[in-house]
């Protein structure tokens, strides 16, 4: 009898665990599918076709917080980014990096003693930046970011080490550009900011997110890998992710995110 018994529970224990993993599958599927059909064909078009989504995406979001097991809190750090551009006869185009920051909540759920799955919703700033001799171009994209990350905890001491690796999802929100001549420069030499691609930052007149040549796509997803210290409520984690989506429209330029970002983690539960 207690064979049976334990045997039951331990089916049931697996049973749970599949059930919660496959809801975290199940919410990014939901993430994505909502981005791509708001986003219609063209992502950087927002239609409300689909509002349905927000309601079951909202419903199953809220139901696996309050699931047991589950640790939630806040979380805040810094994020150092850039966009790999390459162009079909220069090849990759040369930048610097852009420092912006991140804030959310975050979510864990400790599947084994060794095995997590977590995710957070952060609004995350992105972009790229170019500074040299002539000018000072940047790009600031404020993105809600939605990763989904597996990690093994290996416990030492006090602390618990853990490596993660996942994918996530990503919509911008808001977007802006600027462009500053260096002061030795003349203006006759304005042929220097198209050779080092600073003419992508001038201001045209044309719309951030749009179909225009210089202008950006909304949608972005790609993965995402790192490492993490926690201790007691606290956890420090530094990862980096790299986009898998071309987020310019201009079909002679490849571009995807790539970021490194270091957040401090609060579990309040």
């Amino acid at each position: 009898m207690d064979k049976i018994i334990k045997l039951v529970l331990l089916k049931g224990l697996i049973y749970l665990q599949i059930h919660y993993i496959c809801g975290w599958i199940i919410l990014q599927i939901v993430v994505s599918s909502y981005t791509i059909l708001f986003f219609d064909k063209n992502p950087t078009k927002f239609t409300m076709k689909k509002p349905i989504l927000i309601i079951f995406l909202v419903s199953s979001f809220s139901a696996t917080i309050l699931a047991q097991g589950f640790h939630y809190g806040v979380q805040a750090g810094m994020s150092a980014a850039t966009i790999v551009e390459r162009n079909e006869w220069a090849g990759n185009l040369n930048k610097n990096v852009k420092l912006g920051m991140q804030l959310g909540v975050a979510i864990e759920y400790e599947v084994l003693s060794f095995l997590s799955v977590s995710s957070a919703i952060t609004f995350f700033q992105k972009g790229d930046k170019i500074k040299d001799q002539f000018a000072t171009s940047r790009a600031s994209i404020g993105y809600l970011d939605i990763p989904i990350n597996i990690g093994y905890k290996i416990p030492l001491g006090n602390f618990k080490f853990t490596g993660m690796v996942g994918p996530y999802t990503s919509v911008a929100l808001v977007g802006s550009k600027s462009f500053t001549i260096a002061p030795d420069v003349e203006p006759d030499f304005e042929w220097n900011f198209e050779e080092h691609g600073h003419d992508a930052y001038i201001d045209d007149g044309s719309s951030f997110f749009g179909e225009e040549i210089h202008s950006y796509k909304r949608f972005d997803t790609g993965i995402s890998a790192g490492v993490k210290i926690g201790f007691k409520n606290y956890q420090i984690s530094a990862a980096y992710s790299r986009g898998f989506v071309d987020i310019k429209t201009n079909e002679t330029i490849s571009a995807k995110n790539s970021v490194f970002n270091i957040a401090l983690i609060y579990f309040i539960k």
